[in-house]
């Protein structure tokens, strides 16, 4: 009942340290709107759109590759301790980051390439719970060999 718990909120916690990982990654390499301190919500919002519009394609594709890490992780991470149900245990992560995903979507306006990326977002949490169970399923076979 505990692993049930916990280990899907781990989940979670460890998609969004993925995210922000490769979020930072992502702004080391591209960099980030410039705003500065003391600029009003209203500047903040119409400085962030005007950088939308002009930034690089790899500064847009990386949130949507931290969103698709961030998801595999935490779904894999969830797979590998939660043998019973593993989509079941593993639905926190994808709903967390689904919902951070279509937030960060419809904040602002974005390219509409991206907008597939709650579908890719699904695609990281599938091809993560496949890959969790055929491990899971080598190592129980392999265990039960010896």
């Amino acid at each position: 009942m505990l692993r049930s718990i916990v280990h899907p909120l781990l989940g979670v916690l460890m998609a969004m340290a993925g995210v922000a990982l490769v979020q930072g990654l992502g702004h080391q390499l591209y960099g980030v709107a410039p705003v500065e301190e003391g600029m009003s919500p209203e500047q903040v919002e119409a400085t962030v759109k005007a950088y939308l519009e002009t930034a690089p394609f790899g500064a847009l594709a990386f949130p949507i590759l931290a969103w698709m890490f961030g998801t595999f992780t935490g779904t894999l991470y969830v797979v590998q301790l939660c043998h019973e149900m593993p989509a079941a245990h593993s639905a926190p992560v994808l709903s967390v980051m689904l919902l951070c995903t279509i937030l960060m979507l419809t904040m602002l306006p974005h390219p509409a390439w991206m907008y597939i990326a709650p579908l890719l977002v699904v695609g990281a949490w599938w091809n993560a719970l496949k890959l969790g169970e055929a491990r899971v399923a080598k190592a129980q076979a392999k265990a039960e060999s010896e």
